[in-house]
């Protein structure tokens, strides 16, 4: 199997990518910040004294943070450049005029068929969103049936 992919980033695509992909960090940050928060407010009825660094620290986490990375993962994605994307029995691949990124299958953690675009997922919160625009039904099914036979999972959530 051989398919390569040439594609402009699409803007909405890679925001519902970066949502999606960094779903859990982001849950992970605005939970720790209420809970931040929560303690403050209980600090506050409970001692009368309100805690600076626990106010702070809960809104920088329950909502800058989530917004810093969000923001800075989606503009690194759609930097705008032509992009050629390749997918082969060896692994997947990205590379435009400035750079190339392959990736083997087994440092892939799932793959994950989004509206519009495959999301491979690869260790720690990273990931390589692949537009499907010109890819036909069959090899994206071949694509997802690659990631299945090598044993990781797949998702279809398109």
């Amino acid at each position: 199997m051989q398919i390569q992919i040439t594609a402009v980033a699409d803007p909405a695509l890679i925001a519902a990518a970066t949502r999606h992909g960094l779903r859990r960090p982001v849950l992970a940050a605005r939970f720790t910040g209420w809970a931040f928060l929560l303690v403050a407010a209980l600090l506050l009825g409970v001692t009368g004294d309100l805690s600076a660094g626990l106010l702070a620290g809960g809104a920088a986490l329950a909502v800058l943070v989530p917004v810093i990375l969000l923001n800075h993962t989606a503009r690194g994605l759609r930097a705008g450049r032509l992009t050629t994307y390749e997918i082969s029995e060896g692994g997947v691949a990205s590379s435009d005029a400035e750079a190339r990124h392959a990736y083997a299958w087994r440092a892939v953690r799932s793959v994950e068929h989004l509206s519009g675009q495959l999301l491979f997922r690869l260790r720690g919160a990273r990931f390589l969103p692949v537009p499907t625009a010109g890819l036909s039904p069959a090899q994206i099914e071949q694509v997802l049936g690659t990631a299945s036979a090598r044993g990781l999972p797949v998702r279809r959530l398109a």
